[in-house]
């Protein structure tokens, strides 16, 4: 389908507008009939220069009603947060608040600081780059066992220290700096530094240092944390496989409650990670590309 719409993008100047939305709708349409198990999907496209903003969902919203699906609703964007929570970060490091290469020592709380100490972690080699690039060594908490926990309680809300303490509990610390491996806990530390550094819940920092109200991102929020949007329809029901011929419903298993789940419509999506591309959110280049970039090309692929 990206190659597909990429080839479309590629046409713009040699088919008219009328003709062009067209285009995209019967793509999508046609994309999503031969892919028998598709539940739904909400399609953005924006060009600027030729005057296209344009959104549409093809589907349906609940397989138990079978409501269709409408492009305004929202949606969970998963780990797409992260790109979120670390621009955050490399705010605070346009602030002078913290420093990239900044040990974590000293911007974790006393309490996180002791656990991970008390079981062999050097918190003065991992710095604030290493949590943001999954280069710090500390073992996840999300594995096969967390899964399956998750799908037979799905209404339990983990808590952070909950999922700090399992993290160390599962694992041993790993030489830091030596090799990429994705992990949920580095995100969820970087939350915690954005606390001890603005004195305020991960979540209303994050608005207040991406400039929510500047950019518009009126449909943007933490779920369970921040009030739902007024004037906003409901969520969409999201799927992930399929258990004894049903499909399941995916959860959001507390990693939302505390570092990595927002809600958003499509186009906020796309606002936000053009910004971040244009460089308008940051004016440290340096940093920005090589920690946001590969996250706002994944957030751009996702919402096609």
């Amino acid at each position: 389908m990206k190659k597909i719409l990429l080839l479309i993008t590629y046409c713009i100047p040699f088919i008219g507008y009328a003709q062009l939305l067209t285009v995209f709708k019967n793509t999508v349409d046609s994309i999503y009939d031969k892919n028998k198990n598709a539940i739904g999907v909400i399609v953005h496209v924006e060009a600027p220069k030729h005057h296209i903003s344009w959104s549409y969902a093809k589907g349906f919203a609940d397989t138990e009603t079978n409501k269709p699906l409408d492009y305004q609703q929202p949606v969970l964007i998963a780990s797409n947060t992260k790109p979120y929570v670390a621009a955050a970060i490399l705010r605070l490091v346009e602030k002078r608040k913290i420093t990239i290469d900044q040990p974590i020592k000293k911007l974790l709380t006393d309490k996180t600081r002791r656990l991970f100490e008390r079981n062999g972690y050097d918190l003065n080699a991992i710095t604030v780059k290493h949590l943001l690039s999954h280069t710090s060594g500390i073992q996840d908490y999300v594995d096969e066992t967390y899964f399956e926990f998750v799908n037979l309680h799905p209404t339990y809300k983990w808590k952070k220290e909950e999922q700090i303490k399992r993290s160390i509990e599962i694992g041993t610390p790993k030489t830091v700096g030596q090799e990429f491996s994705y992990g949920d806990i580095n995100y969820l530390l970087l939350t915690e530094i954005i606390e001890q550094k603005t004195h305020q819940p991960f979540y209303t920092a994050i608005r207040d240092l991406l400039k929510y109200q500047e950019l518009n991102l009126t449909k943007t929020w933490f779920i369970d944390l921040e009030k739902y949007p007024s004037n906003t329809m409901a969520l969409a029901h999201q799927y992930a496989g399929s258990t004894n011929g049903t499909h399941m419903i995916l959860i959001h298993h507390g990693i939302c409650t505390v570092a990595v789940e927002l809600l958003q419509q499509q186009k906020n999506v796309h606002c936000f990670s053009n910004t971040c591309l244009k460089g308008r959110l940051s004016k440290i280049s340096s940093y920005w590309k090589p920690c946001i970039l590969m996250y706002c090309l994944l957030i751009n692929l996702n919402t096609v």
